[in-house]
This record gives C-alpha cells, structure tokens and sequence, in this order.
C-alpha cells in the first residue's frame, strides 16, 4: 500500500507537532505501508535536526518552502522569548526562601505586561480571520502543484493528512478529491470544538461549515483521545469510520538516554514543552506560592523546572514570582528531543498542565485534551502532578496507567494541597513502567494506522 502522508510539522522542524508524522513515517514501513511524505520547510520555526536521524532512507519526503508573514514580522518578539531565565548556583542550593514582597515598579510592569498581551491577543484573533483555514494556507496554495505532480508520478492508494494546521487537511481533501483516492484525515487537536478556538462568530459558521464538507468527503478519521472519537464520530455519521489511536512513545528513544544524576537534595517538578493557547502558568505559580508560604523548614526544596520555549507571554508573570520567591523556577530554553526525555527520566515528578481554564467550551472537548508528552510522561514512570479536569480523559489514563495527583488547574488551593502530598510522598528510585504503558509504543501504534487505513481503503473500491 503506497500513501501520501500530508504534515505541515516534519523535521528538521522541532517541537511536539512533529512527532506523530514522524513516528508513523518511521514504522509505517514495517506493516507494509509506503509512505511519502508532503510537508512544509519553516526556517522560522523551532528546528531539531537531531530528528532526521529517525526518518528510513526509503521515506521520501518532499518539503515546500514557507513562513507565515506574521511570523516574519514578530521573528524579534520569538528571539527575545527563547532566553533563559537561569537560577543561580547559590539560589538553587538554598533550602530556605524568604518571601519578597514585589516592588511597585514590578507589580507595574505585570498590569501594563497583561494590558499589552490583550492587545495582542485581540490583534492575533484578528488576523488569524484574515486566513482561511489559517496562516498556513499559503504554504497549501504553493505544495498544490508539486503534489499534483507527485500524484500523476506515482499511484498512491491513499492520502493520509495529520492536522493542525488545518490547511493540511484542506490541501489533502483537494489532492485525494482531484485524484479519485480516499482521504484520511488525523485530528492531532479539534479545529472548531478546540478550547482554544477564538474566532467571531461569523467565522466560526464558515469554518464549521467548511469542516462538514470535509467530513463528507473523508473516507475515515483519526484522532487521539476517547472523548474526541466520540465526537467526531456523531459529525461524521455513517460516512466512515472513526479510530482512536492515541500519541506515544518511541522505546528505541527511550533506550538510547544517557543517565542524568543529581543528588543536590533538591526536589525538581518538571515540564516539559511550551504553555499554549488557553493554557497558562499563572494559577501554578500562584498554588505554589501557597505552598512555599507554609512549607516546613526541614521540607526538601523544591523547584519548579520548565523545560521548552516559553516565549515572552508569561514574562511578567514569572518575574514577578521570581522576584517574590528567588530561585524556584529555573527555566531551560529549548531542547533536543532526546534531552527532554533525559529531562523526565532525572525528574523527582512531572507537570502536565491539561485543561483550558476559562471554562468557555463545551466540557468534551477539554475533558478529551490529552497532551502528547503523557505517554512519554507514563514511560519514563515518575510520578505526575496533573493539573485540569478530575474527570477527563488524561486523569483517567493516568490512574489507569501510571501513578500521582490530580489537581484542578484553576484552583491555587487544590493545586497546593497537592503539591504537599507530593512532597509529603516517600522519595521514590527510579522504577519501570507499567506493563500496560507498552500498549502506546509508536511502532505498534503505526500497525494500528496500517490496519485502519486499509480499512478505509477497502471501504472506498469494491
């Protein structure tokens, strides 16, 4: 079976949106699926090129040149975002923390920081309507005619897009369309149901209008949470069918980690990966300024570590904090993929930050959110501090699967309290998965996809 794979994110991009294309390209191969894949060369975004490592020599991959004018425009704005704020040595060794009341001249700049990122928040929601789909539609315009050409050169069986952003699925709907080929589509994240979805009402109808075109053309879809099947599957109706086939781990990753040791004393929470669209740091930071505020002398210190491209978003937020508890949070600028993962293994426990937190959109779709570093999360088996709905899809799948603390992410109180459980928690040595973790290895993962993409096949040609 030959199919075209259609991702926007593929390296020598970085970052979490790559990892799914890659890791069905890398092992679809084993199940007897050709794969040649259509994506997008973004000088502009954050690049991993240690990641090429895991593309096979037979995966033929064909990148068409493109970044977005905003990002062109605030390529400043994403510089001054990628510095670190470091803790001293000294800072990082201290057991004790005084509180530090903020200056006025800080508590200044956060009120006139959270004015100027409303602004451009609304200016952001703005031109995010001036694009259909969205921002990535020119790169779509221009991948058209090299794929075409791609297609009539050889005869795929299939046309397989993985989204965001959506305008892959637009460009692969018109591609299999033009072709006479079933289309698959892969919902990474919802489009017009997703908690971070901001735009007008008039916009909002042409777009759902938009997806249920696309959802009576598609010859099946994919997605990732049990919650989202389920939605999806209500939309799409009889047309086709709907797999749940969730993120994962690579153990080839996994196995090929070099050890970190710290025995500093220090008790290290890690994050991993950025705070995007409705999520954000704030109510941690305040949930752990509770916790420093009553913690005893003799507790082990504890350190907030966030590891990734934070950008200048919660740039108030943390100076504020950092200027009221010195030393706490120590930030680390992006990383290869293999040191994040060394990164989780070293942790004392990890953060995983779910939910949407404004409460606006409909509970599925926040109750369905479950973040692709989970599954790394659960294989390096360290205890997880879960930050969103008790009841959603995440929480249920680590209680199942793994081990910690689920907390609600708008709540400073429960999310202290569970922050003293965690510390209160008898140290733990490294340990191994469970054996139930196994179940989300991306190689066995890419036989699931190789199965329900025949299916789809077979649904399509008599």
């Amino acid at each position: 079976m030959k199919v075209l794979l259609v991702s926007y994110h593929y390296p020598p991009m970085g970052g979490a949106g790559v990892q799914r294309a890659l890791k069905f390209s890398k092992y679809l191969g084993d199940f007897g699926v050709q794969c040649t894949v259509l994506a997008a060369h973004d000088p502009g975004y954050q690049q991993d090129p240690s990641l090429l490592a895991d593309i096979p020599g037979k995966v033929r991959v064909l990148r068409i040149e493109h970044r977005p004018l905003l990002q062109r425009a605030l390529a400043w704005r994403v510089g001054a975002g990628r510095s670190a704020v470091v803790a001293s040595p000294a800072r990082a060794a201290a057991s004790t923390l005084p509180a530090r009341v903020p200056s006025p001249a800080v508590a200044r700049e956060a009120t006139t920081g959270a004015s100027r990122h409303r602004l451009r928040d609304a200016a952001l929601a703005a031109y995010a309507s001036a694009h259909f789909p969205d921002d990535k539609a020119g790169w779509a315009r221009r991948a058209r005619a090299p794929a075409q050409a791609l297609l009539r050169e050889e005869r795929f069986d299939l046309v397989f897009s993985t989204a965001p952003p959506m305008s892959a699925h637009a460009l692969a709907a018109t591609l299999a369309r033009q072709a006479g080929r079933p289309w698959v589509a892969d919902y990474r994240d919802l489009w017009t149901e997703n908690p971070a979805y901001a735009a007008p009402a008039w916009r909002r109808m042409l777009d759902r209008r938009t997806e249920t075109a696309w959802l009576a053309q598609a010859a099946g879809l994919v997605t990732v949470t049990p919650s989202w099947q389920r939605l999806l599957a209500v939309r799409l109706g009889p047309n086709g069918p709907v797999a749940f086939i969730p993120n994962g781990y690579d153990e080839a990753d996994f196995a090929a980690l070099a050890p970190v040791r710290r025995d500093d004393g220090v008790f290290r929470l890690v994050h991993t990966g950025a705070f995007y669209g409705p999520r954000d740091p704030g109510t941690l930071l305040d949930a752990l300024a509770l916790y420093l505020r009553d913690a005893p002398p003799t507790a082990r210190p504890l350190r907030l570590r966030l590891v990734g491209a934070m950008g200048s978003r919660f740039a108030e937020k943390l100076r504020a904090f950092e200027a009221q508890y010195p030393g706490v949070v120590e930030q680390r600028p992006y990383m290869p993929h293999h040191e994040a993962l060394a990164e989780m293994v070293a942790a004392d426990a990890l953060l995983l930050v779910v939910g949407a937190g404004d409460g606006t959109r409909a509970r599925v779709t926040v109750a369905g959110t479950l973040p692709g570093k989970i599954f790394e999360y659960l294989r390096a088996a360290r205890p997880v501090l879960l930050l969103g709905d008790e009841a959603g899809d995440a929480a249920a799948l680590l209680r199942q699967h793994g081990r910690g603390w689920v907390a609600d992410e708008t709540q400073p109180a429960a999310i202290a309290a569970a922050l003293r459980q965690m510390m209160q928690a008898a140290p733990e040595a490294p340990s191994v998965p469970a054996a139930s973790v196994a179940s989300f290895e991306r190689r066995a993962l890419a036989g699931e996809l190789a199965q329900f993409l025949r299916r789809c096949i077979g649904g399509q040609q008599p």
